[in-house]
């Protein structure tokens, strides 16, 4: 019999009552596939699918992914450990939903424009890795309820760089390309947030948005982006142990999920204006970061 961390519910207007498991460690073994029945009950995995449904929206053009990783660590099983693991499990996931969505855009993404911040990223994945990816060998230890308080923070900066960000459009006469020293620091933030806690979109915006790309030549180059950035991070977390074959059995579950995600916010960009549907998921944005920081606090 599989071993399991406990269950930590958030606010009932977050999350309703689960049955709790007898249980309070990872398996020590890797799971079968039909296992993980045993180890994820119906709702688990509902929440976990909503999530990466989501991610594949805003990765198809459909800007809500940002809500997904708060939720996904509000409502990850085993909750002494859900920020690390909804990490590592999703990045195989992010680089299968950057592919899809590539292969849609491909014909609009400004390659030029991510060749600079190509540098800057590898320097920033590689100071996380030598900080905090590994769970053994960090220079920096971070621990869970610290890593809960900085995505519930990123995803507080996302609602208010979304507000500014409006302000910027309006007040932009003439588009205006970074420099290559901008580059290379913006370059290399992305690669910490994004090692942290796949948070780099804010930072990519702060990029592009000055650069007044049409919508789908925008969404084509931050997607061209994150799928060489996830593609770089995947060495750091194989080699330090975070990309575990557990997380990769119960992404194969979710494979479905992706296209759909995907396609559905590829179509969703063509036909809607998504500002209005856009206030009600920055909302529910900061209602989930918020009661990320308090449960990340409780846990320190």
């Amino acid at each position: 019999m599989h071993n399991h961390l406990p269950l930590a519910t958030p606010p009932n207007i977050i999350r309703p009552a689960l049955k709790q498991r007898t249980k309070n460690e990872e398996p020590d073994n890797v799971p079968m596939i039909h296992d993980l029945f045993t180890i994820y009950t119906l709702i688990d995995l509902a929440w976990i699918a909503l999530s990466l449904f989501l991610i594949g929206m805003s990765k198809g053009g459909f800007p809500v992914g940002s809500i997904a990783m708060p939720l996904l660590v509000l409502m990850w099983p085993a909750q002494a450990g859900a920020a690390r693991a909804a990490v590592g499990f999703m990045l195989p996931l992010l680089c299968l939903m950057d592919m899809a969505s590539v292969s849609l855009y491909r014909k609009h993404v400004q390659w030029k424009r991510i060749r600079r911040m190509i540098p800057g990223s590898i320097i920033g994945v590689a100071i996380a890795s030598a900080l905090f990816i590994s769970e053994q060998h960090a220079l920096m230890h971070v621990t869970d309820a610290a890593l809960r308080i900085a995505i519930g923070g990123l995803g507080l900066f996302f609602v208010a760089w979304h507000a500014a960000s409006a302000w910027i459009r309006k007040h932009l006469t003439q588009a205006q390309a970074p420099g290559h020293a901008a580059c290379l620091g913006y370059g290399a933030i992305a690669g910490i947030t994004s090692s942290l806690a796949h948070a780099a979109g804010p930072v990519m915006q702060m990029v592009l948005l000055p650069q007044k790309l049409p919508k789908r030549e925008f969404v084509a180059t931050m997607t061209g982006y994150f799928l060489i950035l996830n593609s770089i991070k995947m060495v750091p977390f194989s080699l330090m142990g975070r990309i575990q074959e557990h997380y990769l059995q119960l992404g194969l579950i979710m494979l479905p999920v992706i296209p759909l995600g995907v396609l559905s916010g590829f179509f969703l960009n063509r036909i809607t204006r998504p500002e209005h549907f856009n206030l009600l998921v920055y909302c529910a944005l900061a209602v989930a970061s918020f009661f990320l920081i308090v449960n990340g606090i409780q846990h320190l």
